[in-house]
């Protein structure tokens, strides 16, 4: 019978007999907390039940967590259970080294996705803080394998966006964006490739949402950033608010992908670096790129940063007296001409939110004040350019 060995670096590890069968069959459990970089590669995957799929939407976001993008750095243990293998033995080699004997069909039980995204080749380094655990269950009879993988692997939950889009609620979405070149770009169900999905459309309507969030109350749209499960159940019980938005939502997208991508310009005419801000995304091969305005950049705003300044141009959104629908105050280009003049400020303010905050780009999105300051901000610089002009505000 072929045998492999592994060696884990596990700076952290303890070794727990199971409760039951310790004695009757010296099972146990070896637990340990292995760098993300430091992961052994080549562990088979004979034991578990499915076949890695690291392209689904869920798996990308388990990455962005691994790489610390808009997220607590150093939590990806934290959220995520870890790795279970199923193996011969476990032998300690000091020095925080573990040999890890496999035997036939022994290896990944549960966790293979999570295994995939740990060992693949990246362009970047992986996080030194970030661990991983491992849960090595040694001396496991082999016809009881089956039987755990089934129990690790259970199906995931079927996701709400999903369910929404089997309800027909994102019927009239479809219908606004379907001729456009980046409609297959989204996903509007679990599975689905897409660059974005139907939640992400869903946040960015929150953050033009005046009926839910009036521009002259305080309440700012946090959660479409913050929580964006919440944002999607904000719009199954209010459907009439965001429908209200037809004649803006193509705007919206153009706006995310204009701020997001242009801030750069505007950071950099003012004499900064924008690459060197800790709420900037690079690339060192290849671009970025923005499907709703068919741009690339070597650089762009994380997401913490890009919603509370994408959501300031809620104050250019106001009814329609026409009809039930909203419109943009003046026109879009207005709003693109509002961005233009208030970018290096808003920029500016969200640079001293984030030192004040330990550069931390999740701590940006969660801060309810500084949502607000740039709203206030850009109301403010609508009203003097309104001012100006000698006209009055619609």
């Amino acid at each position: 019978m072929s045998s492999q060995s592994f060696v884990f670096h596990a700076p952290l590890a303890r070794r727990v007999p199971d409760p039951v069968f310790a004695k009757s069959h010296t099972i146990t459990r070896h637990i340990f907390f292995v760098p993300v970089g430091a992961v052994p590669r080549g562990l088979p995957l004979d034991p578990n039940a499915r076949v890695p799929n690291i392209n689904r939407r869920v798996y990308q976001e388990i990455e962005a967590s691994l790489l610390d993008k808009d997220v607590t750095p150093g939590t990806f243990h934290l959220k995520h259970k870890g790795i279970t293998v199923v193996a011969d033995s476990v032998e300690d080699k000091g020095n925080n080294q573990y040999e890890v004997q496999l035997r036939e069909n022994q290896g990944i039980l549960d966790g293979g996705h999570t295994y995939e995204l740990l060992t693949k080749d990246r362009e970047e380094a992986l996080p030194r803080h970030q661990f991983i655990k491992f849960e090595i269950l040694t001396q496991i009879p082999p016809e009881w394998i089956a039987e755990i993988a089934g129990g690790l692997n259970t199906s995931v939950q079927v996701q709400a966006m999903s369910l929404d889009n089997l309800a027909g609620r994102f019927e009239w979405i479809k219908k606004v964006l379907r001729d456009e070149p980046y409609f297959e770009q989204i996903a509007w169900k679990e599975n689905e490739g897409g660059e974005f999905d139907a939640r992400d459309l869903i946040s960015l309507m929150t953050c033009f949402n005046i009926d839910l969030f009036p521009n002259e109350k305080g309440a700012q749209p946090v959660i479409a950033y913050e929580k964006k499960s919440l944002a999607l159940k904000f719009f199954e019980d209010n459907p009439a608010t965001y429908e209200r938005q037809q004649p803006i939502l193509k705007d919206i997208l153009v706006l995310h992908d204009t701020i997001s991508c242009d801030s750069g310009l505007y950071w950099n005419e003012a004499g900064g670096k924008f690459g060197n801000l800790a709420f900037v995304e690079s690339r060192k091969r290849g671009e970025f790129k923005f499907p709703f305005t068919r741009k690339t950049a070597k650089h762009r705003l994380m997401s913490g940063a890009l919603y509370p300044m994408v959501a300031a141009f809620r104050w250019m959104v106001e009814e329609d007296p026409k009809n039930d629908k909203v419109r943009w105050r003046g026109s879009f280009k207005d709003v693109i001409r509002r961005w233009k003049g208030s970018a290096q400020e808003l920029l500016k303010m969200t640079v001293q939110v984030s030192n004040d905050s330990g550069r931390n780009p999740n701590a940006i999105g969660k801060s309810r004040s500084h949502w607000a300051n740039l709203h206030a901000r850009v109301a403010m610089r609508d009203l003097m350019a309104s001012a100006d002009r000698g006209g009055k505000v619609r």
